[in-house]
């Protein structure tokens, strides 16, 4: 049944605004709206589930994690540029079709090692199915892990 699904927060860290992302295919909303977080600068950081749902697709090398909600497909992207890491750096705790918790461990990150290869961390989470996107944090805000972003209504 589709229902209205609040995203929270999978770590601690600093809200960014897609149009402040580096990234073209984000902040131009191309795949859709949401938000960003910049990880605080701490050696490792686990990545907790923003929703309750199954997971559709973990992406090779595990920086991206599509999840289906009751609000449809939401994606966990892991940094920007990460897929060039292949993985290295990236732990996936999870698997595809997995049923998954809000604040479930999906993936350790290394941050401090990607930090010092040159690799942002900026962590967009984006409503990829066309919904409505309700923002709750404004750029710039401090957030702790589980604390909400955004709700994210059926298309």
């Amino acid at each position: 049944m589709s229902a209205p699904v609040t995203i929270l927060a999978p770590f601690a860290g600093r809200v960014v605004a897609f149009a402040d992302l580096p990234d073209p295919v984000f902040a131009q909303g191309i795949m859709g709206d949401g938000v960003a977080l910049d990880p605080e600068a701490v050696a490792n950081v686990t990545a907790l589930a923003p929703c309750d749902g199954s997971v559709a697709k973990v992406f090779p090398g595990g920086h991206g994690i599509a999840i289906e909600s009751s609000a449809g497909p939401i994606l966990l992207h892991l940094g920007l540029d990460t897929v060039a890491l292949k993985g290295v750096g990236l732990k996936a705790l999870v698997g595809d079709g997995d049923q998954i918790a809000a604040g479930q461990p999906l993936v350790e990150l290394a941050a401090s090692s990607i930090r010092a290869g040159g690799t942002s961390l900026l962590t967009p989470i984006v409503a990829i199915g066309g919904q409505r996107v309700e923002h709750l944090a404004t750029a710039g805000t401090q957030v702790r892990a589980g604390d909400p972003l955004m709700v994210v209504h059926p298309a």
